[in-house]
């Protein structure tokens, strides 16, 4: 139970890091390039991640299509 817990502080930890980094970095595309370059690293990073996200999915059911109908 207590692993559960420190698993979780973990996670919390981690996602605060990850979102400071992120301010930064936004804050700085921000200031030097203007709004269109920090809308596109934005929308990239996510296209990127939603990309991966479907790949990996994809992967996971990859023989599941192949089954007989019930």
């Amino acid at each position: 139970m207590m692993g559960y817990g420190f698993k979780l502080a973990g996670a919390a930890a981690l996602l605060i890091l990850a979102g400071g980094l992120a301010i930064v970095i936004f804050s700085e595309v921000w200031l030097n390039r203007g709004l269109g370059a920090a809308m596109l690293l934005v929308g990239g990073g996510l296209v990127l991640l939603a990309w991966r996200v479907d790949r990996k999915g994809r992967k996971a059911r990859e023989g599941l299509d192949e089954l007989p109908p019930i």
